[in-house]
């Protein structure tokens, strides 16, 4: 029998690649995971939702040295947990899952689409100016925020995987977003439907 199709997505901050992946999910009908893998990963570890999300970014040199002698990092802890959720979401049905490393936890399973979205600086900056937590500042220090936004995810995925995060070999599928948010979708979509047959 046939694995589920699950697409995973990782993209760009502000890229609009969250909206891309729910609008795949929309026209396919299943399930997107993104937040969610983080209240999963609570429910099942017994950790709170904030101590799952801080964890993301406890991933220091320092940090893991001094854990070494005493037990695993809660960071790698929840990696973990959350690769768990993903792998056990994937067998249960077709998906979306976005972000964490999701293209590098299903590695092994067959029918999975790995897409990765981009999309010009200039575009990212109007779409982050617009978000509901968005601050007022000149644009040159929004490309800041974009960038560190970016080591930060960059961070995370080359930890935790043998990748490097946003390297177009590591996906099936990379697109710009500058094609059109709704474009991205449909070619997503198409993709996934090709590799279903």
């Amino acid at each position: 029998m046939k694995e589920p199709m699950v697409i995973t997505m990782a993209r760009e901050y502000a890229s609009g690649g969250s909206e891309i992946a729910q609008a795949v999910a929309d026209k396919l009908g299943i399930p997107l995971y993104n937040k969610e893998l983080i209240t999963l990963a609570a429910k099942k570890s017994g950790l709170t939702e904030e101590a799952i999300a801080a964890s993301e970014n406890q991933r220091s040199l320092i940090y893991s040295l001094y854990m070494m002698g005493n037990t695993m990092p809660l960071a790698d802890q929840v990696y973990i947990l959350q690769s768990n959720v993903i792998k056990e979401l994937a067998s249960q049905g077709p998906c979306v899952i976005l972000g964490r490393c999701g293209d590098y936890v299903l590695r092994e399973r067959p029918n999975v689409l790995r897409t990765f979205v981009y999309a010009p600086v200039a575009d990212r900056v109007g779409r982050a100016k617009v978000r509901p937590d968005a601050k007022e500042m000149p644009d040159r220090m929004w490309e800041s925020q974009l960038a560190k936004h970016d080591r930060a995810r960059a961070s995370y995925y080359n930890y935790y995987t043998e990748n490097r995060w946003g390297e177009a070999k590591n996906y099936d599928l990379c697109l710009n977003a500058a094609l059109g948010l709704d474009t991205c979708a449909d070619l997503i979509v198409d993709a996934a439907k090709a590799m279903n047959k």
